[in-house]
């Protein structure tokens, strides 16, 4: 009887029961608790996947320098050569350059890595179809040397000797306030002997060359116009075929000492004068279009419009000074944009200085842009 006592008394008091219920509903409680907060999203630390690199880097170069590129056809520019973020896989890299044999290589390029490519050209044996030399009417030279004349399909043009000197390039002190900041800092330059056209290159021996007239305003005895860096390049090849010499773009640095009037330079802030309306056609006087050249004087080497008309593709890629001196400067290997110089018939004065630069893409054209020869 009392261990059964015992055994009911629990039961009918209901005591135990609840002391179970209660328990059960503390732990029940406490555990949902924990799961809550380890579910807080800041508590978990997510990092970002590191960007996979596809690209890599390709550097060309030849002997002799200044062989003309392509990768898969397309034009890059010329030795020596860097070019950056080129997607991985093969490519076929062409180097050609007059008097010589082409040559083409296949290079991968790797991802993260830099991959070089390296050609040594082999002069061409015999005369071929695309070299032809000159003949007594495609060159004459007058007695002094000091201009050459060419004719190319009948058109003839003038190339003024430029004596080899240092000068200072850059913002110098006759640009005054107006000097922008790409100008600066001015260094020294040193430059061997070489030809720069006499005028900008003319429609009539564009057409006489390439067959076609891309300008805005047409005729014969204006400058080209609408014509990028890439065409000025055609043109010049063509050209090249045609009279058997090696024309090309100036470098920038060869631009300024012609436009400054090489060793005959008076420091004039123009090219030729102080005075810009004696030298250079702007938007104050142009009349809203270009003009025929050699209508303005010219400076001290006799050469016309390099301040005006229209502005001239430089064969540099642009970029910014530094202030140390050099000997026949080429310009960096690689960038985005190609300098131009002079001015043109629609801008203002302070863009027709000596000094002043600007620069476009290679595939650029405009209807004041246009090119003049180097030798």
């Amino acid at each position: 009887m009392c261990l059964m006592a015992l055994f009911l008394l629990p039961l009918l008091t209901g005591q135990a029961q609840d002391v179970v219920v209660r328990r059960n509903t503390t732990t029940t409680t406490t555990t949902t608790t924990t799961t809550s907060v380890s579910r807080k999203p800041q508590d978990r630390v997510v990092k970002p996947p590191k960007p996979k690199v596809t690209t890599g880097t390709l550097s060309i170069t030849s002997t002799p320098s200044g062989a003309v590129v392509k990768i898969d056809g397309k034009y890059k520019g010329e030795t020596p050569l860097t070019l950056e973020k080129l997607n991985a896989g093969s490519y076929s890299v062409t180097f050609s350059q007059e008097g010589y044999d082409s040559q083409t290589q296949k290079v991968t390029i790797s991802a993260g890595k830099n991959a070089t490519c390296s050609a040594t050209l082999k002069k061409k044996q015999s005369q071929q179809p695309v070299v032809q030399q000159p003949t007594p009417q495609n060159v004459t030279t007058t007695p002094t040397s000091d201009i050459q004349t060419f004719s190319a399909g009948g058109v003839t043009f003038r190339m003024v000797r430029v004596e080899g000197g240092s000068f200072t390039m850059g913002a110098t002190s006759e640009q005054g306030s107006v000097a922008k900041s790409d100008e600066s800092p001015v260094h020294r330059v040193t430059l061997s002997t070489y030809y720069i056209g006499e005028t900008e290159v003319t429609q009539a021996l564009w057409e006489a060359v390439m067959g076609n007239n891309p300008s805005n305003f047409k005729g014969a005895n204006l400058p080209v116009e609408q014509v990028s860096w890439e065409d000025c390049q055609n043109f010049i090849r063509e050209l090249n075929r045609m009279t058997g010499k090696r024309f090309r773009l100036p470098t920038e640095a060869e631009w300024e000492y012609a436009a400054r009037g090489g060793n005959k330079s008076q420091g004039c802030k123009y090219s030729g004068s102080n005075a810009i309306d004696k030298v250079a056609w702007y938007t104050n006087n142009s009349g809203n279009k270009k003009h025929e050249v050699r209508t303005k004087s010219p400076n001290e080497l006799s050469i016309y419009d390099m301040s005006g008309n229209v502005w001239e593709w430089c064969q540099d890629w642009y970029r910014s000074y530094d202030a140390s001196s050099q000997t026949n400067p080429s310009g960096p290997s690689t960038g985005s944009g190609r300098v131009n110089r002079g001015g043109g018939w629609n801008g203002n004065a302070r863009g027709c200085r000596v000094s002043d630069r600007s620069n476009g893409a290679p595939s650029s054209r405009s209807r004041n842009l246009g090119l003049r020869l180097a030798l």
